[in-house]
């Protein structure tokens, strides 16, 4: 009848419609996900339901779904509930890979501010930053202190996969412990935090193994606070009002001298 609307489609007037390719098309119709009609003349046409489930598909796999779960769990469910329960599915690996994003950019962001520091920085080295960041370390920008050269020992020296993990969970319960003092508002002088300044200059000179140069870069670093990341911002008040003044008592009681210190003197 004229002026009537077109009651069928063929694929690539379909196609061409909702603005999606011929071969994605066929591979709906052999896997049954969209069914196409055999005109008289044999030739596969869609009806104006079919463009109405097609929408709904391509918005379903805008989403994260795969073909198989809208074919079997959405498109076919029988009750709401059985698509609440698919839906929330869904929203947890969404809010899953929203985190990862999130995670990924930061670590970005991280490289980007290291790059923009003035200095050269290696590739090895921003490498090892964001491998750190993976792991969750939030002292990864330590690392902007080091030489390439100092670096490089570092890394040669951590290359038993089991020293490195020793290492870091010993410098993760430490850093735990520093939290737990200066939370509980412990005396830097009194037996718990002395102790304490004990085990972490033991940890110091673990990472150091006695070159007075990583010594020297691990003060500059702690001297340089104030420029510390935001990630790192949660420490700085029990470094600067617990571990310095904790570890202060501690050197001078043992008479230990630091690099800077002994460099005064030969003046």
């Amino acid at each position: 009848m004229k002026g009537s609307e077109k009651c069928f489609f063929t694929v690539g007037e379909l196609a061409g419609k909702v603005g999606v390719k011929v071969r994605t098309l066929q591979y709906y119709d052999k896997t049954g996900l969209l069914k196409s009609t055999l005109s008289e003349g044999g030739r596969r046409m869609y009806t104006r339901d079919d463009i109405l489930k097609l929408q709904q598909i391509l918005f379903l796999k805008s989403f994260g779904f795969s073909l198989e779960e809208i074919n079997d769990k959405i498109l076919k469910s029988k009750s709401s509930t059985d698509l609440k329960k698919v839906f929330t599915q869904q929203r947890e690996i969404l809010l899953e890979q929203i985190g990862y994003l999130n995670k990924i950019v930061n670590m970005l962001d991280t490289v980007i501010t290291e790059t923009k520091s003035g200095k050269e920085i290696s590739i090895d080295k921003l490498m090892a930053i964001m491998e750190l960041m993976k792991q969750g370390n939030p002292y990864t920008f330590v690392l902007r202190y080091f030489s390439d050269e100092q670096f490089k020992s570092i890394a040669n020296r951590f290359d038993s996969s089991e020293e490195y993990t020793y290492f870091m969970s010993y410098a993760k319960e430490i850093f735990s412990q520093l939290d737990g003092l200066y939370c509980r508002n412990a005396d830097p002088a009194g037996k718990e935090g002395q102790e304490f300044a004990a085990r972490w200059w033991n940890m110091v000179n673990e990472f150091t193994k006695g070159d007075p140069g990583l010594l020297k870069t691990l003060l500059s670093a702690g001297g340089d606070i104030g420029s510390w990341p935001e990630e790192a911002k949660g420490v700085q008040h029990a470094i600067q009002h617990f571990l310095g003044k904790a570890l202060d008592i501690y050197l001078q009681s043992n008479g230990i001298q630091l690099p800077e210190m002994e460099e005064k003197a030969d003046d």
